[in-house]
Parts: C-alpha cells; sequence; structure tokens
C-alpha cells in the first residue's frame, strides 16, 4: 500500500472489489504484473483554497481526466477500450492534509487485468 501523497501518473494498482468510500492508502503493483487500475494523471485542482465540494471537484475532475487521457494512451476516451474514472480529495484529506489532487484512473473497459502500462498503448 502506498500514501496517496506518493502516487503519480504510471503508478499501477491492483484494487479489491471494494474499496470503500474512503481511500487513504492505495494497492499499488508493479506494472508488468496484471493489475485492474492505472493512474494516468495527477491534476491539482487550484481554482479554490478552501474546499470546494463534490460536485465542483468530480466537474473539475471530469474535464481535467478527459483531456489527460488521450495524450497519455494515445488515444480519446471515447475510441479506447479503457475506461476513465477518479478518485477526489475529501473534505478532511484537503483541510487537514492540503490534499487538493484528483487522481485521474483508467481501466479495462471489460475489467480484464491490465498488463504493462497503457501509457502510449493505443487501447
Amino acid at each position: 500500500m502506498l500514501d496517496l501523497a506518493e502516487t503519480g501518473a504510471g503508478t499501477c494498482l491492483n484494487v479489491p472489489d471494494r474499496l470503500g468510500d474512503t481511500v487513504t492508502k492505495l494497492p499499488v503493483i508493479d506494472c508488468a504484473k496484471p493489475h485492474t487500475h492505472e493512474i494516468f494523471a495527477v491534476v491539482p485542482y487550484a481554482d479554490s483554497d478552501v474546499f470546494p465540494g463534490d460536485e465542483a471537484l468530480n466537474a473539475f475532475a471530469e474535464r481535467s481526466c478527459t483531456g489527460k487521457f488521450e495524450p497519455y494512451v494515445g488515444v480519446s476516451v471515447f475510441d479506447s477500450t479503457l475506461l476513465m474514472t477518479w478518485l477526489v480529495p475529501t473534505l478532511s484529506s484537503w483541510n487537514d492534509h492540503d490534499d487538493d489532487k484528483i487522481l485521474c484512473v483508467l481501466a479495462d473497459f471489460k475489467a480484464e487485468p491490465l498488463v504493462g502500462s497503457m501509457k502510449l498503448s493505443n487501447r
């Protein structure tokens, strides 16, 4: 497990079926091994110093992650066999840990294991 603050693009994860609503550590795995997810971007939310709320964070995450997907994978999220999701900071992580980062995450659309990095995979 790795603290969220230590993760970056290209970090592969092997996420269990139930991760829970609040995540403080991620199940990091070597990308050469089968894995469920990969972080493809980390985007700071710089529009506000105070917690903007889940709705604003999710709208920002959707826009930001969509824009970062194609440069990382090599194809548009709309043409990909991968799906995109994200993790946003909670009120407590924002206030207690200065956590303003959105983690953009990809996975196989059919929930098949990924092997190797999806960077420029054109999947």
